[in-house]
C-alpha cells in the first residue's frame, strides 16, 4: 500500500500526532490485506526521514522525480 500523504499542522507537532496517523494507516493496510507500506518523501525533510526510521521504516532508494530529490521507504508489517 501506498501512503501518499501525511500532514501534521504546525501548531499540533510535537505531539505525537505524525506517529499515531502513520500507525492507523499500518493497521488500515493490514486490514486490507497488504504486506508493506511505502512512501516517500523529500529529502530536505529530515524530521520526517528521522521518524519514519525510528518507527521502522527502511530507505529503499532514492530518486529525483520532477526535479524533487526523493527518499522511498518501506515498512514490512508482518515485522511488526
Amino acid at each position: 500500500m501506498l501512503l501518499d500523504n501525511i500532514a501534521v499542522a504546525p501548531e499540533a507537532q510535537g505531539q505525537g500526532l505524525g506517529r499515531k496517523l502513520l500507525h492507523f494507516a499500518e493497521r488500515q493496510a493490514m486490514d486490507a490485506g497488504f504486506n508493506n507500506i511505502c512512501l516517500y518523501t523529500n529529502e530536505a525533510m529530515t524530521e520526517n526521514l528521522g521518524l519514519y526510521l525510528r518507527i521502522g521504516y527502511v530507505e529503499t532508494h532514492r530518486a529525483e522525480d520532477c526535479g524533487l530529490r526523493r527518499v522511498y521507504m518501506r515498512e514490512n508489517m508482518s515485522d511488526c
